[in-house]
Parts: C-alpha cells; structure tokens; sequence
C-alpha cells in the first residue's frame, strides 16, 4: 500500500527522459536514413508510450487495491526499459560510425552505421519493442484506466542549495536522563547494558549522538566505539568493526577466533563505552557470543544499544531501558518551522503558521517526519501548496511492514522528475552504507540519470545540485566531519527500495535466486571470496545494466578480495547491456577478456586497486560509450592501449598509483575530460605534455610525472595550466637524480604556473636552485596545502608565509638549504596567519631559522597546532618564541639543536628524539597541561619532576635517564619503558596510583618490583618483556583487583608467579608466560577463576608439571595456547584441559607423534583446532575419530604429515572452514572424503595437494567439489 502512489511516479519520471531520447539527433537521423519502409515506427513508439503516460495518475491510484494494475505497471517499466536500451543501441551505433575509420583492435565486429538496419537488426528489435508496448497499452482498458482522472498536482519545486542543519531541538531531558542512567554504577558486572527504545524516526540516533560526544561521558571513558548494526547482526563483522573503532586499525583477519581474542586483548582492563546503534537482533545465543570480549573490561564499561524492539533491550539483558517518545507539539513546531522558513522571511511565517499546525501535527511528533517535510516546503511560499501537501491522501496510508512514513512519501512525491529517478538508485546502497558524493554522482551520470543541462553547467555540476537537493530535502546527511561522505537513515532507504520496485536487486545474501529478467539494477555486499554459487542465477539477468559490488564498511588499499573467474570470462561477457560495471578491490584479475569489448552501452568501468593488473585488452578503445575509467591503485598497471584516444566520451580518467611508464598518443582526443589524475611524459615524449593544453576542462587533481622529459619551456607553456581555472590540486614530478640544468628547470616551472584558484600544490624532485616567483605568491588566496619534496638544489624556500589559507605545510629534503628566515615569511603580510600544521624533515644542511613576523605587526605562526622537525642534523639555532595555539610539537633527530622551545599555553602532547641539547623545556611546560610525553634516545630526562597533568609518558632507548621515583605522580595512566632507566632495579608501583597500564621492556636490571603500602592498585594490564635479571612480585602478591592482562616473556630469573593469584587478581582473563626457563608451577592455590586465555611457550619446568596445573576448574577457560615444547609425544593427556575450551593452539612441538584422542574428546566445547611445526607427526594411526565433533574449524601448518587418512575428517557434520598451510609432503586428501559440512578449503604450499586439487581436472576434485569455496595458493578456483 505505502508503495501506492510512488510506483507510476518513477515510471512517469522515466517515460519523460525516454521522450527526450526520442528526440536526439541521433535516433532522428538513424530513422530518417532507413529505406526499409518503416519510417513510421518511431512515430507509432511515441503515440504507444504517451497513451501510457497519460492513464498514469489513474494507474497510480488504483494500484493500491488492484494486484492486476500493480502488474500492469511493472510491465509497462520493463518495456520502456528496454525501448530505452533499444534507443541507446541507436546512439552506440552512431558514436561507431564516427569512430571507424581510425585504427583499433576489436574482439568483436563492428557493423558501420551505413548497413544498420541489415547488419544490427535494430528494425526487427524496434518493432518486438513496439509490439510489446502496444501489448501492455491495450491492457489499460480492460484494467479501466482512464486519462486524467484527476488533476495532476505540480511535481517540481524548486531547487535549494544545501541547508546546514542548525542543532537538535527538545532533547534536552533526554539527554540528562540517559547521561544520569549511562554514568551510574547500577550494572552488576564489569560490563553492563542500557537500551534506548524508539519507534523509527523517532530521534533514537539522534540522542545516541547527543549523549555519545557528551563532554562528561568522554571523560568517563577510556574508549569509545560507534558500531551501527541494522538488520543483520554478523558477529564477525561487529567486532571487527568494534575492534577498529577502539583501536583505530584495520585488522586483517576474518577468523572471529582472531577478532575476539584482539579485541579482548585491546578491551582488558579499560573502562569503554560502546554504542550499538539500530539493533534487531531477538536471539539471545548469538547476542551472548558477540558480547564475550567485552566482557573483559573494566568495572563501569558501558554498551548502549538503540532498537525499536523492547525484546531485544530484554535479550540484551539491559540494567536499564530509557523508552524515548515522540517530541511535544512546541518542540515539534519548533524543529518544523527551523527547516520550512528562512531566517529572517518573517512574513511568510505568519501567512502560513496556520496551514502549518496542521501538517506539523500530521507529522505526529516524528522527528524525521518534522524535517523531511519541512526540507520539502522549505522554497515553497505558496500558501495553496502548503494546503495540497496538509490535504494529501498520503498521510491516510496505513505504513505497510517497513513503517515507511506518509512523510517520507509526500517528499517524495513533490520531487523534480530527474529528483525521482536519481534518489530511486539510491536503493542500489545496502543500509548503513556511506556514500561518496562523487562517486554517486558519477554512476547516476552513467546511468543516464543526468539531463545534458541546456546552459554552461556540465553533466557533474548538475549532479552536484542534484546531490545537494537531496540533502536539503533531509533525505541524504552528511556524515560528521568528512565532506564527502554521506548516508541515508534507514526509512528513507526503504522508500528507495519501495521506489525502485524489482529492477533493482542486492544479493545481500548467498545467492542470486530472485533475479529475473526484469532485473536491471544489481549490487552485492563484497565477501572475502565470491566464488561462482553466488552468482548461478545472473544467467537469467540478460538485460542487467548495473553489476556493483559494494562494502558496507570503509576498505584500505591493503584489503583484498577474490572473485571467480566463471563471472569474469564466462557471465560478464553476455551481459551486453552493462552499463556500469565494477570489479574493484578483487586480486587476481591479471587480464580482462577481450570480449569486455562488446559492452558497448558500458558507461562506467571500475577496475581500482587490483594488484595484478598489468594491461587491458585493447578492445576496450571500442567502448565509445565509456564516460568513467578507474583504475586507481592498480599497482602493476604499466600502460594504457594505444587507441585511448577513441574513447571520445570518456570524462573521468583515474590512474592515481599505478605504475604508467607513458601516455598513448592522442590523449588531446579526450576533448571531453574532466579528470585526468596522471600525465606520465616518457623519455623522447617532453613534447607530448603538449596534449594537456587542448584538454581545457581538466578540474579536481592533476599530477604531472617525468617533467625532466621536457625539453622545451615552450611545450611546458603550451598546458597552460593557468588557464584550468577548475583545478583544485596540481603536482609537478621530476625525478630524483635528474640531470636537467637548473635553469631549464626553473624555466619549466615559470611556464606551469597554475591558475589563482589552486587549493593544493606539490612539487617533488625539482632540481632548480631557486623557485618561481609565483611559488607563494600572495594572489594564491585559495591555497591550503603545500608540499616541497626532495628539491635538492634549491638554497632558499619561496615566500610561503603570504599565502592567507595556508593551512598545512611541509617541507622535505631541500638539502641546500641553511637558514630559513625572512624571505620564507614573505613581506607586507601577517606571515602563516592561517597555518596549523608544519613540518621540516630531512633538511640535512638546514642550520638556523631566524625571522618570524614580529615586525610586521602581528605575530607569525598565530594558530599553529602542530609543529614537527624530523631529522634536521646540522639545526643548532631558532625556533619560535611564540605559539599561542601549539598543542603537539615533535622534534625528531636533530642531535644539534640548543634553541630554547617555544612558549605554548596550550600544548598537550611532545615528543623528543635524539635532540638532547634542547634547553628551556621546564619553562615550556610551565602553565600548560602537558599529557603526553614520548621520549628516545636521551641521555637525561629533560625535566626534574613529571607535570601533575602528566597521563602517558613512553620512554624508549634512554639508558641513562632516571626514572624520578621520588615523589608521586597521581595522574599518570600509561607508563612505557623500553631500553631505558637501566639503573632501575626495583619499580615502586606505590607512587604511579592511578596507572591502569604499564609496559617494561628490556629494562636490563630491573629485578623487582614493589608496592610498599600493599594498597590495591588500579592496573588494568601488565607486560614484562626481556627483563634477564627480573625475579619478583611485590610480596604478599599483586594487589591489582582491575587487573585483567598479564604477559611475562624473556624472563629468565623468573621463579614464581604473583602469590594469591586467585584472590587478588580476580579480574584476570588473560595470561600469557613465554621463555621464563625457570618457572616450575603455578601459584598453589591456582589460577584466577575468571581466566579465559592462557597462552604458554618455551616454558619447559612449567610444561613438564602441567599434571599439577589444576585447569579443570577454570570453568571459563575459552583459549589454550601452548607452543615451543620439546619432550612431549602425545598431546593432550585425559583430563589435562577443562572442557569448557573452545580453541587450541599446538604449536612448535619437535618430538609430538601423535595426537590423544581421549583427551581431544574430552573437550566438547572445542571448535577451532590449530596445529603446525610438528615435523614428526606423520600419520593418524586406525583408531576411530580422533578429532572431536564439534570442530567447526581446523588448521594444519606445516606438519611433516604425508596422510590424512584415519583423521575422521569425513564424520566432523560441524566443520566449516579447514586450512592446510605448508604441509609440502602431504600427497592427498583422506581417501575418506570431507565432511559434507565443509564450506571453506584453503591450500597453501601444498604442491601435491595443489595439483590433485585442480578444478575438474585434479584427481582428489571428486573429494573436495562439493566445498563452496576452495582457494589454492591465494587464487580462488570455485
């Protein structure tokens, strides 16, 4: 029902774009030149499809009560899909016509426009079109669709330029409320969890985001973590992304073993609060799994979770539900009128106050609803508008099973035709999915989404005003802080999912059961591995225009994924009426087939960062159509085809991180370019730089590499860089150790100068001794970064100080340089008035800076925040005196350097190395609040006592520096010490009462540490590390109740653990002892109860009485880790571990010949087994299974196995995923089979098993064909 009155109103979008195709020249000229005696097709298509267009409102309207109209319509959209596909068919064979007298080569035929009508069968295509249509058409009598039944209402509002939201309105108690809740000690764990309970579009998120950046909830936790969870709750997927968020890395592991282990590592011990946002998820076995590592943290750590559902805060077993209701009829006019008025048109205000109660109160308290309606009205004086949308039958539609609001409908009901179509494609995202603008923009172009605009705009200006629409109509936000990012609250998806109807598709699951032929648009969430089952059903999509893989969360360079190769040479290939196609991100793809050259309506082809790539076929110079190429970060990429310069209609070229050796000739073909990232210029090519200058549009980034290939500065005059004004970016490359005069190359960088609106500039390996006078000047007024690398000739820096928006600056490598002073400031100007952030390194002559502005009336470097010198050997004098807004300085290798450190109030954070004769470091520190000192190679420590604000302080390959143990320092937290303090023989831990982490490493006489007053201490984790002389715990044991991570390595003195473990460590989960030689037991009283990981190695006295260990009773033992033992055969004995573990690690085991299989079954709960270097364990001798059933994973790493008969693989009904790794002897799989279970087979460094394992060929593929995935030597193979 919701989806009533939006359906026909896509489709009627639609139809007017097919109108104007129509009228192309192109489709005029194709059907004027036929001689079949079908001239009157096209005028007969036009009668058909404006007959459709006019019973529309009818058809909109009965479709809410009437399934046969509702099919009726779908019908009708797939026919005038494929009349558009016909029509574009035309415009390729025109664009094919005009490219073919030059020279290609093609892996498919290319019939001329002169025999089309023969060659193409267009006619016969044209009139199954028209025969379908006038099928569908006639339909509409017997359905009783009438022509206007009723007055149309006027679609299109007009545009508003981006409207900042301006803060959140009646909230305010709410806020306190949660906060009052969150910060209470009520929880009975160490971890507890709130609820906040909401309808959708209720403001849920929205007070989430209030009470999360809430200056008194930072500062109740140690670490904070966003994690949105919408409808699918994936655990792995959740604590990766709760790992990241913590620990702000990319972990690259998808072994949720791996991921819980990290993130309890990362969580012991700390106070963390963690926001789950958008929960569904009722089960309380997978909320129970998920909630394991956290756990782990200290006392008073807090998961929020919003959710619709009361039943999932009471599976989340929440200390406290805040149940938030709708906003109060001022608040809810309030937050309506701030987004419906303009600020100061009063007068409208009060003519449409009245009309306006009345649709704030339709709005029924829903935030979301309040402002995406008032977005809507927001241009809109019109008081008889006002009245149409209060009056509107929508707000009377019963929300259907997604709850999509009346609101959200009207909003998008008044929407611009082109409005409607590019938010429908919206629906091609997977909730949670964030947005880049540009690449959004970039696909609705492709799509033909985008109307050629009849004034100066381009194609991308007018999908920015598009982009920017729909963000001033509440329908996109932005996400905080990035520009570019943006997403869609998860109502608003699903009215682009209802909007879009069934040609769009996201697989959004394993396979592609429902696509049809209906199916134009799809998408799927990437996999580490998408192997051919995912796809089976494709073969059905023939007339599929879209194929775009996608990833929920944000991806690095270093991530990779594998796609089969049955997609890319057996299915992508037919799909002939691709119009965007992505391969992004997949390894692997070393060549592309030849036949990608018949895609000749492709518009958009993504192949970014692919390793293996090296070339692309030359076929590809046969897609006319292609307006988008992207082959970023294809690191092996070496050249591009020959032919480039066909692909007339290309506007986007994106070749950032490849490794191009030189451009093809006839890049200034490209007429139509908007973005170039790269122009290579090769040895005996300096002239063709000379392209650049036809290619006038250029806009966004440009980088020009192997400028010392320029002969002439008149080629370098001819880019004209001065004239592309809509260059946002330019970098200007020699390269290092050229051998080019310096005079020609400070010609060169006279002639490319850019334009005055430049924001970025970088120039790298100029080998001038002097910079362009327009380096820095003033008229620059634009310009926010600069980057100066290795211009090793240059002895002076060019005025930078004038630029007014210098925001960032570095400067790098300038060896001939040796002083900086007044000529680096500029004249007649504040010098850096705007400059946060500087950087010197690698000035390897640099000797003084001198000169810092204060003549001209105003201090220099006024709102510096971060000042870093990195490797300045020869720096002996000058630094500024004054740094108002300094809050980190850095001062790296610079053994030289004497100057006093500049007065700076606000500085928070420095870091010393290797600079020991820098004076005036107590003074600096006076008045501010230092918080984070790091400290190498120094001698002394440059100051007596630590500062009171003092919470991190890391001192590493400081042998000399005492440790000032001599007073108390009550507020330091994290406390790090690696190859330092060597006098340190016994560490106080008394004087550091508020430490929650403590790192000692090679710390060469530390034998002991201490705790005098024996006061519990507030320790979350401890790590002694290569401490050959360390022997002892405070006596009477460690009193650390927070304590949660112990880890002892190298320590060879080591005789006895902490004493009373169990009573005086009872946070304790994980504890890991390796290389402690001397270590015989553990504590007499055992272990703490609450342990959960322990890890042991090389640790042969304590190994060898591991009969005395007493593990049975740790009850939540979930993880073993034993490596590096010499004397054991059989492994484990009955009874050794408790049968509550759920993963063991057996590693480095010289002498282990074979594996207990009593005592493995003894382990019931145990479902990951890894296993490797046990170079004696050959075989599995005949004695029934060995492994237990409730495996679920398995790992054999290099093992001297020759079989693996006898091993039960075939009977283990719970295994998913097995890896063999390094196992050179093994010759087959077990003549037994695998477990039918089996999903996941990874081989690697097998070569027999590589070779039996081949795809229908291999003799053990029998055995292994019916895993879903197989991956052999990191190429995925099913």
């Amino acid at each position: 029902m919701a989806t009533a009155l939006v359906g026909g109103a896509f489709l009627s979008a639609f139809l007017q774009v097919l109108f104007d195709r129509m009228a192309s020249r192109e489709v005029v000229d194709f059907f004027r030149s036929r001689k079949l005696g079908k001239g009157r097709l096209l005028q007969k298509l036009e009668i058909v499809l404006r007959s459709a267009n006019a019973v529309l409102d009818d058809a909109e309207e009965k479709q809410m009560t009437n399934d046969s109209v509702r099919k009726w319509l779908d019908e009708l959209k797939d026919a005038v899909y494929d009349a558009d596909d016909l029509f574009d068919e035309i415009a390729a064979e025109d664009l094919e016509r005009e490219a073919g007298s030059e020279p290609r080569a093609l892996a498919c035929k290319i019939c001329s426009f002169a025999s089309d009508a023969c060659a193409s069968g267009l006619g016969d295509k044209l009139e199954k079109v028209l025969e379908r249509l006038e099928s569908v058409v006639k339909q509409r009598e017997v359905l009783g669709l009438r022509e206007g039944i009723r007055e149309r209402t006027p679609r299109a509002l007009p545009t508003t330029s981006l409207v900042e939201e301006s803060g959140v309105l009646g909230r305010e108690k709410d806020r306190e409320a949660v906060i009052e809740l969150l910060l209470s000690d009520r929880g009975e764990k160490n971890t507890s969890v709130m609820a906040i309970v909401g309808m959708g579009g209720v403001g849920k998120t929205t007070l989430s985001q209030l009470v999360f950046n809430d200056s008194a909830v930072k500062g109740s936790f140690e670490l904070r973590s966003w994690v949105c969870v919408s409808h699918q709750f994936d655990i792995r997927k959740l604590t990766a992304t709760a790992l990241e968020e913590f620990s702000s890395s990319k972990k690259e592991t998808e072994n949720l073993n791996q991921l819980q282990l990290q993130l309890k590592n990362f969580l012991t011990g700390k106070k963390f609060l963690m926001l789950l946002d958008d929960v569904w998820n009722e089960d309380s076995n997978i909320w129970n799994a998920f909630l394991v590592p956290f756990s782990y943290g200290a006392r008073g750590s807090k998961i929020i979770v919003t959710t619709r559902n009361e039943g999932v805060a009471s599976v989340a077993r929440a200390f406290s539900t805040y149940y938030l209701q709708k906003l109060q009829d001022k608040e809810c006019w309030d937050l309506f009128a701030q987004h419906a008025f303009e600020e100061h048109n009063f007068e409208a205000r009060t003519r449409l106050v009245d009309i306006g109660q009345k649709i704030v109160k339709r709005c029924d308290g829903l935030p979301l609803a309040l402002k995406t309606i008032g977005s809507l009205l927001r241009c809109e004086s019109d008081i008889r508008k006002w009245e149409i949308i209060a009056e509107s039958d929508i707000w009377d539609l019963a929300p259907g099973k997604n709850e999509i609001l009346p609101a959200l409908l009207l909003s998008y009901h008044y929407l611009p035709p082109q409005l409607k179509r590019c938010f429908a494609y919206c629906s091609i995202f997977p909730k949670d999915c964030r947005y880049e603008k540009d690449q959004l923009i970039l696909l609705w172009i492709a799509e033909g989404l985008i109307k050629q605009p009849k004034d100066s705009r381009t194609l991308e200006e007018v999908g920015d005003q598009c982009f920017c629409d729909l963000v001033s109509r509440s329908l996109l936000h932005r996400v905080s802080d990035v520009e570019s990012t943006f997403w869609m609250h998860e109502l608003v998806n699903d009215l682009a999912i209802y909007v879009a109807g069934r040609s769009f598709y996201s697989l959004d699951g394993v396979d592609a059961h429902q696509v049809s032929s209906s199916t134009r648009h799809l998408s799927f969430v990437r996999t580490r591995y998408d192997v051919a089952s995912r796809f089976k059903g494709l073969a059905r999509a023939m007339n599929l225009r879209t194929f775009l893989p996608l990833n929920v969360d944000h991806v690095t360079s270093n991530e990779y994924f594998f796609l089969t190769d049955e997609l890319l040479h057996g299915l992508l290939p037919t799909l002939s009426r691709l119009r965007v196609l992505s391969l992004s991100h997949y390894q692997k793809i070393s060549t592309l087939p030849s036949s990608i050259g018949c895609l000749k309506h492709l518009r958009y082809l993504n192949l970014s960062y692919n390793r293996s790539l090296s070339r692309l076929p030359d076929s590809i110079t046969a897609l006319y159509n292609l307006q988008t190429l992207i082959l970023a970060y294809c690191q092996s990429l070496i050249e591009l085809p020959s032919n480039m310069g066909n692909l007339t209609c290309l506007r986007h070229l994106d070749i950032r991180k490849t490794s191009l050796k030189r451009m093809p000739l006839g890049m200034n073909r490209l007429k139509n370019l908007q973005i170039l990232t790269n122009f290579v210029v090769t040895e005996n090519g300096g002239t063709r730089v000379r392209e650049l200058g036809e290619l006038r549009d250029l806009m966004g980034t440009l980088s020009i590499q192997g400028l010392q290939n320029v002969d002439s500065y008149r080629d370098a005059e001819i880019v004209n860089l001065k004239g592309k004004r809509y260059l946002k970016k330019l970098v200007l490359e020699w390269v290092y150790d050229n051998n080019i005069t310096h005079q020609n190359c400070l010609n060169i960088l006279d002639k490319l100068q850019p334009h005055w609106n430049l924001r970025e500039l970088a120039i790298n390996f100029y080998s001038g001794r002097s910079f362009s006078n327009w380096v820095g000047h003033g008229s620059f007024s634009n310009m926010s970064i600069v980057c100066l690398e290795s211009c090793k000739h240059c002895v002076s820096l060019p005025p930078l100080g004038q630029l007014p928006s210098l925001k960032k600056l570095i400067i790098k490598g300038i060896d001939g340089v040796t002083s900086v002073g007044a000529e680096f400031n500029g004249s007649n100007c504040i010098p850096f008035q705007s400059l946060k952030y500087l950087e010197f390194a690698d000035m390897c002559s640099w000797k003084e800076w001198t000169s810092f502005g204060i003549g001209t009336g105003g201090l220099a470097f006024a709102h510096l925040q971060e000042l870093c010198i990195r490797n300045c050997p020869e720096l002996s004098g000058g630094l500024p005196g004054h740094l108002p807004s300094l809050s980190a300085l850095s001062i790296e290798k610079c053994p030289q350097l004497t100057s006093s450190l500049p007065f700076a109030p606000l500085l928070h954070k420095i870091s010393f190395d290797d600079c020991g004769k820098v004076s005036g470091v107590e003074p600096l520190l006076n008045g501010t609040e230092l918080q984070d000192m790091e400290i190498k190679n120094l001698s002394t420590l440059p100051l007596r006592f630590l500062p009171p604000t003092m919470t991190r302080l890391n001192l590493e390959d400081s042998h000399e520096i005492e440790l000032p143990i001599h007073r108390c320092h009550e507020s330091l937290q994290y406390l790090k010490l690696k190859q330092s303090c060597d006098s340190l023989i016994s560490f106080p831990l008394e004087i550091f009462p508020s430490l929650k982490n403590i790192q000692l490493e090679e710390i060469q006489k530390l034998e002991h540490l201490s705790n005098s007053y024996g006061s519990p201490l507030l320790l979350h984790s401890m790590n002694i590390s290569d401490c050959p002389e360390f022997r002892s715990f405070p006596a009477g044991g460690l009193v650390a109740p927070c304590l949660t991570s112990l880890e002892l390595n190298d320590c060879h003195h080591l005789k006895n653990l902490p004493e009373n473990m169990q009573a005086l460590l009872p946070s304790l989960r994980s504890l890991t002892i390796s290389s402690c030689p001397q270590l015989e037991s553990f504590p007499e009283r055992g272990l703490p109860p609450k342990l959960v990981a322990l890890s042991l190695s090389n640790c042969d006295k304590l190994i060898t009485g591991r009969k005395d260990w007493g593990l049975q009773s740790l009850c939540s033992l979930k993880t073993f880790v034993i490596e590096q033992e010499k004397n054991i055969e059989s492994f484990p004995e009955i009874g050794l571990l408790p049968s509550s573990l759920t993963s063991l690690y057996i590693f480095d085991f010289a002498n282990l010949t074979s594996l207990n299989s009593k005592g493995l079954h003894s382990l019931s709960s145990l479902e990951k087994l890894f296993i490797g270097e046990c170079p004696k364990l050959h075989s599995f001798p005949k004695e029934g299974q060995i492994l237990p059933a409730s495996l679920t994973t398995l790992l054999i790493y290099d093992m001297g196995l020759k079989s693996l008969d006898n091993l039960g693989l075939h009977h283990l009904t719970c295994l998913k995923e097995f890896r063999i790794n390094s196992c050179q002897t093994l010759r087959s799989m077990p003549m037994e089979g695998l477990s039918s279970s089996l999903s996941n087979l990874f081989i690697y460094g097998c070569p027999f098993l590589e070779k039996r394992c081949q795809r229908k060929k291999g003799k053990d593929w029998p055995l292994v064909s019916h895993i879903r995935c197989i991956v052999i030597e990191d190429v995925l193979i099913t």
